[in-house]
């Protein structure tokens, strides 16, 4: 799961009237009869009011691969305007999907049009790449329209517990698919990318705390090297590198994540498929490809309601939000050899979103969905109607693009923290204390992230409270 980008922002031109897709798994009556991107049609979003130009257009192709920087808005009550401009939506309305650019126009240094910038498939090689030679949903959701961390929270356990923002000290509580892979003694790891800081789904989801799973969690490098000796478990969940080292030895952020680059992002894609798939598993692994939330960025589908509500906690939850409205569309790609190449697919009942993947694992896996509490979960539609093929194909080779080092960090340090940076950090600043049987509060965890006064902080801040073990009194 890689972060902060919207369908059309990515995959938006991957097909055309002149180069449609080789296969459609869609239900009969699924609308529209081709694939839902940019080359079908024209769109726009209106312009700041007092501007001469009264619409902004979707441009093809990007300025530079950090568009758009600095980072758009994706609180909840953004997104909201995102879709419905200055409309309070009731339920069943559909979203004009027209308030990006004055969404985008609020946040301080931005240029308003930026957020109507989209990659071609020749700025994305690799994630292009895959998309056609495998299957990707053009209609597959985020689980709320918000930010990041609910969203992650979804694919992990179902539910954010009526979260919809990113909290700098909230950490969940519910039961996750892993433990529930443990329950059944299916074997599980998370590989994380994220080099000076620990997991972010395990210092955000407390039930994974416990020292009975340390063993669960590894490092990217070890995702490499468990991939090539045909030694991974039944369920890998990989994540990329959040935060980056300041100082140029360790390398870009890789999650895609505004501003950073997101051919970073299409090297790491190339590292783990060719890690995989030139592996001695590569017939009998499954790769999902997918992102949190849109991050601000324009998508032209309006997100369809109907989702089912996970739990009391959300029924309502934060700020009033039901959960019975499915967040923007993010790109998802399933890599197989059992799936044709050129594939776009739909859901046959509920629409695809984050717990779907749960769903899979589940249904696969002969786990009852009821192991975890969600209804969301319970709903979801899984993805085996993809898997067409009656033996395994000959895969493709894709070559691992260079990132060059002139996109360092030195630009980039004297910015403020992103509201996932903030996240990451305020979670791991709670993990840590609860590791040291010490207590923080939230007032307590807000005073430290003060002491971070810029990017460029993130590090030296990082190894002193390592160095402590926490920051209690």
């Amino acid at each position: 799961m890689l972060e902060n980008r919207s369908f059309d922002n990515l995959a938006g031109w991957l097909y055309d009237k002149s180069s449609p897709p080789k296969r459609f798994i869609i239900p009969i009556n699924s609308v529209p009869t081709h694939y839902d991107g940019l080359a079908y049609g024209s769109f726009s979003n209106p312009n700041v009011e007092g501007q001469k130009t009264a619409s902004i257009p979707i441009k093809f192709g990007t300025d530079n691969y950090t568009v758009p920087s600095p980072d758009p808005h994706e609180e909840f009550q953004y997104v909201t305007e995102q879709l419905y401009g200055n409309i309070t939506p009731t339920y069943g309305d559909k979203a004009p999907m027209n308030g990006f650019v004055r969404s985008y126009a609020s946040v301080p240094g931005s240029h308003p049009a930026d957020i109507m910038q989209t990659y071609t498939p020749e700025q994305l090689p690799v994630l292009s790449a895959i998309a056609r030679n495998f299957a990707i949903s053009d209609q597959w959701f985020a689980s709320v329209p918000t930010q990041t961390l609910a969203n992650r929270a979804f694919l992990h356990s179902g539910t954010s517990e009526g979260n919809v923002n990113n909290s700098d000290n909230y950490v969940f509580h519910s039961k996750t698919i892993f433990n529930v892979l443990n329950d059944y003694d299916v074997s599980w790891k998370v590989y994380s990318d994220s080099g000076f800081l620990p997991s972010l789904t395990r210092i955000k989801m407390s039930k994974l705390w416990s020292s009975r799973y340390h063993n669960h969690f590894s490092g990217f490098e070890d995702f490499i090297a468990d991939a090539k000796a045909g030694s991974l478990p039944s369920y890998s969940f990989i994540e990329p590198k959040f935060i980056g080292d300041t100082k140029i030895t360790s390398g870009h952020p890789n999650s895609e994540h505004p501003p950073t680059d997101v051919l970073a992002g299409d090297q790491f894609l190339a590292k783990i498929y060719n890690a995989i798939f030139n592996g001695p598993d590569r017939n009998k692994t499954v790769l999902i490809i997918t992102y949190d939330e849109h991050g601000g960025i324009y998508d032209h589908v309006s997100p369809p309601w109907g989702a089912e509500s996970p739990d009391d906690h959300s029924n309502p939850g934060q700020m009033g939000f039901h959960f019975d409205r499915f967040g923007v569309r993010i790109p998802t790609i399933v890599v197989s050899p059992w799936v044709e190449e050129g594939t776009v697919f739909r859901s046959f009942s509920t629409p695809y979103d984050h717990t779907s993947i749960i769903a899979t694992i589940m249904d696969w896996q002969g786990i009852p969905r009821n192991e975890l509490p969600s209804k969301r979960v319970a709903a979801a539609d899984n993805i085996a109607t993809i898997f067409t093929l009656s033996k395994p194909r000959k895969l493709p080779a894709i070559p691992i693009p260079n990132v060059g080092e002139e996109n360092s960090f030195t630009a980039d340090s004297i910015r403020e923290l992103t509201g996932l940076e903030r996240g990451v950090i305020g979670a791991y600043i709670k993990y840590i204390h609860a590791q040291a049987s010490c207590e923080i509060s939230t007032s307590e965890v807000d005073e430290e992230l003060g002491k971070i006064k810029h990017y460029g902080k993130i590090r030296d801040y990082i190894n002193e409270l390592q160095s402590k073990g926490c920051c209690c009194k």
